[in-house]
């Protein structure tokens, strides 16, 4: 799942550096205030030749940090390396920020430094690193001074495109829904408007109801996403046919905001669904019928169960020659793996005999 809206989103918020400490100390020890120097000098001219020197100087001043707290210099020195390097080779910062949160951060605790990390994790299709993290509840906000409120709804927002890109669609939307919840500034934040597409689609997708319990101040985010919102009141209706209408009316903008992808996939699930009802009513029918009830060509139809019985949603079997569906009793559960190995298995089997 693309990045690029969250990254354009974070970057036209303007970092504030943290203030120096001087002369710092890192775990008692003297750190090299000319080497956190060379990196913001290399960081501020932002030239992509400059990404290599300023990773090497990155990961040895945050090797050079022992226990917590993580002195405000080095988490600096990483916000500005993130931003230079998420577009072009965010892998490089990955390691450097996972070791410095797996030494010197307490479990449970958000800091600034794990929106970067998501992020760079999310722009690298490099996810693992960042789920490790994700996975644990956060139970309280770092007391650092350089922590911002910004930083956690990044946190949560990123964690829940990456949910998200795993089909872990629960889990994303829990993401989503608290970054909704977070009283963030005196105007409502732009990556909580993005926020709410994101959950409309993936509620649509799973056929989950959206009960966001939103601050006061930004009750005002539905009537800004005036087509998101009108886009989850016609799947409520679920017409797919009216559904399909406007996603088609809402591309333009579906694309502006990388969401067309999740706008097709919660298409084809409305569809499905249409086709469940189908293994209620009948034992077999043909494909022709399914096709015509639902509008769409035979091909769309033979690919949609061919989803369907791959992932397990319906057992089934297909036959083009007969033009036909059967459909398996439910009585006959395919809830293990041997079972939807088997129902592959002869599913592949029953279309190389026809």
């Amino acid at each position: 799942m693309s990045v690029e809206e969250a990254s354009s989103t974070q970057n036209s918020v303007p970092m504030e550096t943290a203030e120096g400490t001087g002369d710092s100390v890192v775990n008692g020890e003297s750190s090299n205030t000319g080497v956190l120097s060379r990196i913001h000098q290399l960081l501020e001219g932002s030239h992509g030749n400059n990404a290599e020197e300023a990773v090497k100087s990155c990961k040895a001043i945050a090797a050079s940090v022992l226990t917590a707290p993580i002195p405000i210099n080095v988490i600096d020195s990483i916000h500005y390396l993130t931003n230079l390097i998420v577009q072009t080779c965010p892998i490089r910062g990955i390691s450097i920020i996972d070791d410095l949160l797996t030494r010197c951060s307490t479990p449970g605790v958000l800091t600034s430094l794990h929106s970067d990390l998501v992020q760079l994790c999310l722009a690298a299709k490099l996810l693992s690193p960042a789920l490790k993290h994700l996975d644990q509840d956060i139970t309280a906000i770092s007391p650092h001074e350089d922590m911002d409120v910004r930083f956690v709804l990044q946190y949560y927002y990123y964690g829940g495109l990456l949910y998200a890109s795993l089909r872990k669609f629960t889990r994303a939307l829990h993401f989503l829904e608290i970054c909704l919840s977070v009283p963030s500034q005196q105007t409502t934040s732009a990556i909580q408007v993005v926020a709410y597409q994101k959950m409309v689609l993936i509620s649509v997708l799973t056929g989950q109801q959206l009960n966001i319990k939103m601050p006061s101040l930004h009750t005002n985010i539905p009537n800004i996403c005036r087509l998101y919102t009108n886009l989850l009141q016609v799947a409520a209706d679920k017409d797919v046919d009216k559904f399909a209408a406007t996603v088609a009316q809402m591309t333009p903008y579906l694309e502006k905001h990388n969401n067309l992808g999740l706008a097709k996939q919660a298409l084809d699930r409305m569809k499905q669904n249409d086709v469940k009802k189908f293994r209620t009513m009948y034992v077999s029918l043909k494909l022709s019928k399914m096709a015509q009830h639902l509008k769409i060509s035979v091909e769309q139809v033979e690919n949609i169960l061919r989803k369907m019985i791959l992932s397990g949603d319906i057992a089934a079997q297909i036959c083009k020659k007969e033009d036909m569906v059967w459909f398996i009793n439910d009585n006959e559960k395919f809830d293990d793996a041997e079972a939807i190995d088997e129902l592959k298995t002869s599913f592949y089997h029953f279309h190389v005999i026809v």
